[in-house]
């Protein structure tokens, strides 16, 4: 297999608040040519930055979601009644803010959760406006984004569990302890 110099890029994890850092580490070269060093790159659809944070992934994840929302209101517009409304949200703009979420919520800091909540808000009070939040979540039968990704992570962890016994990796840090394995493992016993 041959690696394509122009398609990769090195992202050198770190946690130091400067940058410096970056200049007196050489450059990968493949082909003779230099990797690209980024802040963040996009793998498999999910934002890694170099610090590890999620915040530059939400706020792709926001981005895209606000985009289908525009469709949303356009249906709307044409009259289509609230339960259609409500399941296009549930196919179309729901799967984006919550793709591959057992990797990142787990890590997840409440304001950058709030940010992910926004977008599910809007879509409910366009499909249903004057109601409440919380009205609107009962009269449809939804969760919050937020309970409907613990639940995927905890359906998750107890597949992973279910099948063998892992031992418990020793963390030293809460960053790592609260990363999708460890926090499985350790919030399964």
């Amino acid at each position: 297999m041959k690696i394509n110099s122009e398609k990769s890029k090195e992202i050198i994890i770190s946690f130091a608040q400067d940058g410096n850092f970056r200049s007196t580490i050489p450059n990968i070269k493949i082909d003779g040519r230099d990797i690209a060093q980024v802040c963040h790159a996009k793998l498999l659809g999910v934002t890694i930055s170099q610090d590890l944070t999620w915040n530059k992934h939400v706020d792709n994840i926001v981005k895209k979601a606000g985009k289908r929302l525009y469709m949303l209101y356009q249906l709307k517009r044409a009259g289509i009644t609230q339960k259609d409304l409500v399941s296009v949200y549930v196919s179309v703009v729901r799967p984006v803010l919550e793709y591959a979420c057992p990797v990142w919520h787990t890590n997840l800091p409440q304001y950058l959760s709030d940010n992910i909540e926004v977008i599910q808000k809007r879509a409910l009070k366009c499909i249903f406006p004057g109601l409440g939040y919380a009205e609107i979540l009962r009269r449809v039968n939804l969760d919050t984004l937020n309970v409907r990704r613990d639940s995927i992570c905890q359906h998750i962890k107890h597949n992973v569990r279910q099948q063998n016994v892992y031992p418990l990796p020793v963390t030293r840090t809460n960053r790592f302890r609260n990363s999708f394995i460890p926090w499985a493992l350790y919030n399964c016993q």
